[in-house]
């Protein structure tokens, strides 16, 4: 039980690891693939970046190069200053493909321009989407130098940057859109692909823990059942524990083969040791009557023939008959009669029977019932048959002025009447055969007795059995009870 249980724990833990390598293969690659992905972003970051301080630094050195070269500048109406400016950013940038930027300057945006676009159309207006974050970023920017803003949306990485002029001209600004990822798709696909397969491998192991625990569990009743019932079948599946109960039934078959083979043998052996002891029972009275006839024809030709002569030729006749009507009743199968009734009368028929044997020997018969009114389905004959052989027994067991006590209780659900005696008792050699057909350890006996006795008594219901008890011997015949109404 303990190595089961040591086995049963082994294969959890075995299941439980398999599983928490499934999850941490999982966890693993997400975070590969996370790190990877982010590692790749952050380059594209910077890749970003390094145009985006470039253009800038390019379009403010423009712009402080046009101001400082047109003493007229500042009283230009601003839509011309716009027009000169976007000229500028248009030369600037043309350089940056993909960034796009311009100016802020008193709080408006001046000289936007976007050169490589892929539109065909010009671009002249700053981006609605972005339009806030931009004069969020310039406002920063009026304050602290220099400012950014990273903006993530969907598959696109938006970086803004902007930086004041000298003398506080005003900011100069860019920005690039960029996918998050260049190979964004393929590591997402893998990614993917491999928490789908964590998954399965998940969900395959927690299945096969659930069918292996069916599985065994199966097996562990199906041989809790054989062990009632030798001749059921495990359930046969088309797995690896399928295997195992076909294992099992094989063995099942092969057992029941070598069971049946046994019994036969049993019979036979049981069959010869019966028609033994039926030869050497008979064997003795027919050499008695033998004897007892050559002696009679001796004395018919001397001519004094005695009446005691015929006595011992009748002797051996009448113990034929005896050992007969013994094996008549042990192999009688007239149907039994149980009717319910009862107990006492029988016990005390059977004691009045029995006293004439025991007044030989001044033997006293003791009854005692725990209840007068105790009642059980019963053949009052063969009760009665079995009665006598077990008082006859106890009573040639007892020695001259002994006691033979018979008592009448209730045990565990079912009556008990036991008879006890005050003789030598049984051997452990005796006990082992005491039930044997033939088995005797009387001079006279045919050890049929007590077999006979034990067959009414099953036919009853009931079971005979010896009480080890010291000194002498004790015998109880159990029936099943029935409740007075």
């Amino acid at each position: 039980m303990e190595m089961t249980g040591f086995f049963r724990r082994r294969l959890q833990l075995q299941l439980l690891l398999i599983l928490l390598a499934a999850v941490s293969v999982a966890a693993l690659s997400v975070l590969l693939i996370s790190d990877s992905i982010r590692n790749a972003e952050q380059g594209v970051i910077a890749d970003i970046g390094k145009q985006l301080n470039a253009a800038i630094s390019e379009l403010g050195q423009q712009y402080s190069d046009r101001t400082t070269s047109d003493p007229t500048w500042s009283g230009l109406p601003t839509s011309t200053q716009d027009v000169s400016l976007r000229a500028i950013s248009q030369a600037v940038l043309r350089s940056y493909p993909g960034v796009e930027g311009g100016y802020y300057v008193g709080s408006q945006f001046l000289g936007y321009s976007f050169p490589t676009h892929d539109n065909p159309a010009a671009k002249t207006d700053v981006p609605s989407a972005e339009r806030s974050v931009i004069q969020e970023v310039a406002g920063r920017a009026e304050s602290n130098g220099k400012a950014e803003q990273l903006l993530r949306g969907g598959n696109d990485l938006v970086l803004i940057r902007a930086t004041s002029m000298p003398q506080g001209a005003g900011i100069a600004w860019a920005m690039q859109r960029r996918s998050r990822v260049p190979t964004s798709g393929g590591r997402r696909a893998l990614l993917v692909a491999l928490v789908i397969a964590a998954l399965l491998s998940v969900g395959g192991t927690l299945q096969m823990g659930i069918a292996l625990r069916r599985g065994v569990k199966r097996i562990q009743d199906g041989l809790a059942t054989l062990e009632k019932d030798f001749g059921y079948s495990l359930h046969e599946g088309s797995d690896e524990l399928g295997e195992i109960s076909r294992s099992v039934n094989r063995m099942a078959s092969v057992r029941r083969r070598l069971e049946d083979e046994l019994r036969r043998e049993d019979r036979l052996r049981a069959i010869g040791r019966t028609v033994a002891g039926i030869a050497h029972e008979i064997r003795n009275p027919l050499n008695g009557i033998r004897l007892s006839m050559q002696l009679l024809a001796k004395r018919l030709k001397q001519g004094s023939v005695q009446s005691e002569d015929l006595g011992l030729v009748i002797g051996e006749v009448d113990r034929m008959d005896a050992l007969l009507n013994d094996l008549l009743a042990f192999r009688e199968t007239k149907k039994v009669a149980l009717t319910e009734q009862n107990l006492l009368p029988v016990i005390e028929k059977c004691v009045h029977l029995v006293q004439p044997q025991e007044g030989t020997k001044k033997i006293r018969v003791h009854v005692q019932a725990e209840d007068a009114a105790l009642r059980a389905r019963i053949d009052s004959q063969r009760l009665t048959q079995a009665l006598m052989n077990l008082l006859l027994n106890a009573v040639e067991a007892t020695e001259q002025y002994g006691d033979v006590e018979l008592t009448v209780h209730t045990e565990n659900g079912a009556i008990a009447i036991e008879v006890h005696d005050s003789g030598p008792g049984l051997t452990e050699e005796q006990q082992k055969h005491l039930f044997e057909a033939f088995y005797t350890t009387k001079p006279d006996g045919t050890g049929l007795g007590l077999a006979v006795s034990r067959e009414f008594v099953e036919e009853m219901g009931g079971k005979l059995t010896y009480k080890n008890s010291s000194p002498g011997a004790t015998f109880v015949v159990e029936l099943p009870v029935v409740m007075n109404a």
